[in-house]
């Protein structure tokens, strides 16, 4: 180990590079906290390994071009500090006017795939959120998922301002459902009247604007759940992914005791 450490390649290029991919990694796990998972998917995992990959070139590159007229930096401090560069503060004061070119164009290159990764990291998380409830068709169902996701997030929240804001969200979700639900039942009031008046079969169903105002209030239940999704997905563990699966299988195999357009009492 000893013979490993004094190798010039070693000192000069393999340390540095670690630091420097270390450092990168922390800065983006800094960067990225309250904004999804970077390791949530292929691609924004192929994104973080781009960007690291930049970083330490840009690093390799400075080391080569500066320090030899800055003996007195060690190399693996360097690159870590150009690892260092993604986190927010530091990276704003940076001096642009000793960067060289080509360390200049990594650098462009490295935002072009932050802004990459940031958006990213919104799709992937808004994808997983929805997909939880995409197979919702009726009102009680996804009531019953809205519930059992909120208090499972809750539990599973250590604290309090979370907690208070899952609250917040379900409201939210709640008051939505309890307008899809009156839209249904306000559906379902206008096809029984047509029944008694003996309107012809085919209006004894919902009319085509009708099914439209169900699919949209619906979907706006949906969209508020989603928000409710999102947060949890933001501040909790992945493990959780597998019990909000199974909660959702759960409402969805629940056949409603109430009526399908029943309003939230």
């Amino acid at each position: 180990m000893h013979e490993l450490y004094g190798h010039e390649w070693f000192a000069q290029v393999a340390l540095p590079l670690g630091a420097c991919a270390l450092v990168t990694w922390i800065s983006l796990i800094h960067r990225f906290a309250d904004k999804g998972r970077l390791l949530g998917t292929a691609r924004s995992t192929a994104l973080c390994a781009a960007i690291t990959g930049c970083t330490c070139a840009a690093a390799l590159i400075t080391i080569t071009l500066l320090l030899p007229h800055a003996a007195d930096v060690p190399p693996a401090v360097a690159a870590a500090a150009a690892g260092g560069a993604l986190a927010p503060r530091v990276r704003q004061q940076q001096n642009q006017q000793s960067t060289p070119p080509f360390v200049a164009v990594i650098t462009l290159g490295i935002a072009v795939l932050l802004d990459r990764l940031e958006r990213r990291l919104a799709h992937d998380m808004y994808c997983h959120c929805h997909r939880l409830v995409q197979d919702f068709g009726t009102v009680p169902q996804l009531r019953m998922f809205a519930f059992d996701a909120r208090a499972y997030l809750r539990g599973s929240s250590p604290l309090t301002k979370e907690r208070t804001a899952i609250n917040t969200l379900y409201e939210e979700v709640d008051q939505y459902l309890d307008d899809a639900a009156k839209v249904e039942a306000d559906i379902e009031a206008s096809c029984r009247q047509r029944e008694l008046q003996d309107f012809p079969a085919e209006l004894h169903r919902a009319t085509r604007e009708e099914a439209e105002d169900r699919r949209q209030a619906l979907a706006m239940a949906k969209e508020a759940c989603v928000k409710m999704l999102e947060f949890g997905y933001r501040t909790g563990k992945r493990s959780a992914d597998r019990d909000l699966v199974r909660l959702r299988d759960q409402a969805l195999a629940e056949e409603p005791l109430a009526a399908a357009g029943a309003p939230h009492p």
